[in-house]
């Protein structure tokens, strides 16, 4: 990727650099694009034993600590001192990439900072209002603060399959994966502790196929990546979802998600002035796509993929956040090598336990659409690790890509892949499902593959509003990565 390569280095100010990231392989991949005289790059989950905290509580405790690590580059902690001793008379220009974005980072020059109002729709009793904006067809919605009685609220939202509530902590508080999610059908709700500011949206269960639409926004065009499967199970114990992952679309809908990716940042880009990554997550309904989260960052979707291609799109991401324009054709096979064709597919889950004497690895094997542990390494369909992580423990999952079941949805298997955890691991994922009604529509819309859904069809219980420029463009501009074909 030399012509990506030139134009970040030509791009950044001839200065040193400070990157703040969360893995050591991504500061090192940050150390080798930068140069190691030049780039002083600090991996949070490299800080000393004194500074790790006990397990931290969800992935939104996590992003908490990573927070506070950060602000400490305003006091005089670990943190102040590494950079003081890289870059004493603090001009370095401070990169910190997706998704930390801490409020607090001291007085060196930042790059790529997030607009206030892009980040005001990540508030997920705001979001619907974008929807309506953008002219993006939702599900109806009930906001409420924590002292109403859901029981009364989920009537006005459930369509028959249940009620989805998520919370919203006060804008001061950090928020990050499922956290704050849960789900109810037929029952009551159940009680959660919450605090008095904090918000609720209520909206139906959504049956179908859990995606995420995704990609980068320029000054005058839009790269759609290709879409993905989220892979969402809802837990049968707690009422609540496990986000493991996400992995390539594998459905008949995914040219058609793709150009919906680039309405979508076209009127980002209209409407917000909107530059960088931004993706929205929703379920593909037999009735079409509805949105759900809105995310103006790059997300966990390139977790899996070499650390160099990750800190790429990081730098090229953080560059147009800035304003600074880059040639979209340079950015096109970092997309391509980033989400085109698979050999394996991972999935990722964190526990509160494990058994201390357990083995770390288990070997997989497929018997037809079960998956059982292998006998040996020859016999292998992929491999379930697990090591100890801020959170507790951090299983992940990689399964080879032409040894799965060809005719279902990875997260109709994966469920199967957290219960030999369980088995094997004495990890405490629970009685996890598949999403939904995800095996219905994938099945609808298979059928459907020969006459295209419509993905922009209206809900008639939901009126959107048109946007600003009063119509939503039919062809805007919009560039599409290409379309992944894995080997299943």
């Amino acid at each position: 990727m030399p012509d990506l390569d030139n134009q970040i280095s030509r791009h950044l100010p001839d200065r040193k650099i400070i990157v703040i990231c969360g893995r050591e392989d991504d500061a090192e991949a940050w150390r080798d694009l930068l140069g190691n005289a030049r780039c002083l790059a600090v991996p949070l989950d490299a800080v000393p034993q004194q500074e790790r905290p006990e397990p931290l509580a969800g992935a939104s405790g996590h992003l908490v600590w990573q927070h506070s690590i950060i602000a400490g580059l305003e006091g005089d902690g670990w943190l102040r001192r590494e950079a003081d001793r890289f870059d004493p008379d603090g001009h370095a220009l401070l990169l910190i990439p997706d998704p930390l974005d801490p409020p607090r980072a001291g007085d060196r020059p930042r790059l790529g900072r997030r607009h206030p109002t892009w980040r005001v729709f990540e508030d997920k009793t705001v979001v619907d209002t974008l929807w309506d904006l953008l002219g993006v067809p939702r599900a109806t919605s009930v906001v409420a603060d924590s002292r109403q009685d859901l029981a009364t609220l989920g009537p006005l939202v459930d369509h028959g399959a249940g009620v989805v509530c998520a919370t919203q902590p006060p804008a001061d508080v950090s928020a990050a994966g499922g956290d704050g999610l849960w789900w109810w059908r037929a029952e009551s709700p159940r009680r959660k502790r919450l605090g008095g500011r904090t918000r609720l949206r209520l909206m139906p269960l959504l049956e179908g196929r859990p995606v995420r639409l995704h990609g980068l926004i320029f000054r005058s065009s839009v790269l759609a990546f290709p879409p993905m499967d989220i892979v969402s199970l809802p837990r049968l114990d707690h009422g609540t979802f496990l986000l493991a992952g996400a992995v390539p679309a594998t459905h008949s809908c995914t040219s058609e998600l793709a150009e919906l990716t680039g309405r979508i940042g076209t009127q980002l880009r209209a409407t917000l002035s909107y530059r960088g990554a931004f993706s929205v997550d929703g379920i593909l309904t037999v009735d079409g796509f509805r949105p759900t989260d809105f995310n103006p960052r790059l997300t966990s979707a390139i977790e899996a993929a070499p650390s160099a291609q990750r800190v790429r799109l990081h730098a090229a991401n953080l560059l147009l956040r800035e304003g600074i324009d880059l040639d979209v054709t340079t950015v096109e096979p970092l997309v391509g090598q980033l989400f085109g064709t698979r050999q394996t597919f991972t999935l990722y889950g964190a526990a509160a336990t494990a058994k201390d004497n357990a083995s770390r690895r288990i070997g997989l094997r497929w018997q037809e659409t079960r998956l059982v542990a292998a006998e040996s390494a020859p016999e292998e369909h992929g491999h379930i690790s697990i090591a100890t992580s801020l959170r507790g423990w951090l299983v992940t999952a990689n399964l080879a890509a032409p040894h799965l079941p060809a005719a279902s949805p990875l997260a109709v298997l994966a469920p199967q892949v957290f219960r030999l955890c369980d088995e094997h691991l004495g990890t405490d994922f629970g009685h996890l499902i598949a999403p939904f009604g995800i095996e219905r529509a994938t099945l609808l819309l298979a059928k459907r593959a020969s006459a295209p859904l419509s993905l922009s069809r209206a809900d008639p219980a939901q009126h959107a509003v048109a946007p600003a420029s009063g119509r939503v463009p039919r062809r805007p501009a919009t560039r599409t990565a290409a379309d992944p074909r894995c080997d299943r």
